[in-house]
């Protein structure tokens, strides 16, 4: 089964103030440490989706094996990424793992845990779940991908697998509530860099995820 990496990070960063892509975190860019856990995963390829500031990410941030595609339609949302992201796969791509660029936590063995679950599961889906909600990262079979194509807006992936939870094959999160998901915000961010990395602090789904739904922002 081939399987890519769509790593969405084309947003504005409107209430961060900011450009959240090149915030630094563990001494990286945060968009760096994210791409970097999407390719050292098992994944065949892996899409960073641009857009704001693309110009200046890309001359800042290492990108590995990744491959850039520039959303030009940015501003009307992460659907529109989402998108873009799924149009640039090839026929043989079976399955994408949608993951935000502003999900600093997420490394390498749980990408493939999520994507060894999603093939033993027999079912199209799966993705972080915390209190019966679900989270990013998500693997999605091409079959359900009709949904993606059809968001418009500033919604993602989020409103497809909660639109039929039944489809979806779940990594319980546990731990730390107050632990953010992405970061969205300046206050988020004071929280990351009080959190140790994974590696010398637990796993990121073992520390948990914000308490509750947010809506959340594409990096």
């Amino acid at each position: 089964m081939t399987s890519a990496g769509l790593v969405l990070a084309a947003g504005s960063s409107r209430r961060m103030g900011s450009p959240k892509q090149l915030l630094q975190v563990r001494g990286r860019p945060l968009l760096e440490l994210v791409v970097r856990e999407a390719c050292a995963s098992t994944l065949g390829e892996v899409v960073v989706v641009l857009g704001a500031a693309a110009d200046e990410i890309q001359s800042r941030v290492d990108l590995g094996r990744a491959r850039v595609l520039v959303n030009p339609d940015h501003s009307s949302g992460m659907a529109s990424s989402l998108r873009a992201g799924v149009a640039s796969l090839g026929v043989d791509v079976d399955r994408a793992l949608v993951i935000l660029g502003d999900q600093p936590d997420v490394d390498a063995e749980l990408l493939n845990q999520l994507l060894e679950l999603q093939a033993s599961s027999g079912l199209p889906a799966a993705a972080l779940s915390f209190n019966g909600l679900l989270h990013p990262p998500v693997v999605l079979k091409r079959e359900l991908w009709a949904g993606l194509m059809e968001l418009e807006g500033d919604v993602g992936c989020r409103a497809v697998i909660r639109a039929k939870p039944e489809l979806v094959a779940r990594v319980p999160v546990d731990g730390d509530l107050t632990h953010p998901v992405d970061i969205d915000t300046p206050e988020d961010y004071k929280r990351v860099k009080r959190i140790p990395s994974p590696r010398s602090g637990g796993r990121a789904r073992e520390r948990g995820v914000e308490e509750g739904e947010r809506g959340g922002e594409e990096s």
